[in-house]
């Protein structure tokens, strides 16, 4: 006669829930952390060209550093999975989220804003420094809007990912 045994909390801890049959929580993690340290790569070129929008440098290096946060502690709770580690990538996920949300904002201004500069001569159009920096401006904006915008999304994967997968346990 076999007596029913008492499942433990850890027999079955929570996982990130599949959201898609394609769905790998894993490869969202790692793409949120090398979205995230492409983000604070390019704080570096926005230190360099926030002429108009003073401290555009910092909103990149946070969102960056808070996707490769929130990827790491992804990473970390699908190879270990425990429940704390699965609400610290919940939280992790969701101020990642915030703050995509903040620096979708801050970018698409700073790609609405032109930077004031004065004009080139005439005759200069082939080597013009202020078209240069101008259209720098213009392609690291771009670039900061596209990675965010692909961080945004990965982060809302993430979430929801985790939150079902605490919901479910």
């Amino acid at each position: 006669m076999s007596s029913p045994q008492n499942q433990s909390p850890d027999a079955d801890p929570p996982k990130f829930h599949r959201l898609f049959r394609f769905y790998d929580p894993e490869v969202v993690a790692v793409l949120g952390i090398l979205l995230g340290l492409f983000q604070v790569f390019l704080a570096v070129l926005a230190y360099t060209i926030s002429t108009e929008v003073k401290y555009l440098f910092i909103c990149p290096l946070c969102v960056g550093f808070v996707s490769v946060l929130a990827g790491s502690f992804g990473m970390a709770s699908e190879r270990t999975p425990r429940r704390e580690l699965l609400k610290t990538s919940l939280i992790s996920g969701l101020a990642g989220l915030m703050g995509t949300l903040i620096g979708l904002v801050v970018y698409i201004y700073a790609a609405s804003m032109s930077p004031a500069l004065s004009s080139c001569p005439e005759g200069a159009f082939h080597w013009c420094p202020e078209s240069v920096f101008k259209s720098f401006y213009y392609a690291v904006s771009g670039q900061l809007l596209f990675y965010n915008s692909a961080t945004l999304i990965l982060h809302c994967f993430f979430t929801l990912s985790a939150l079902k997968g605490l919901r479910v346990h």
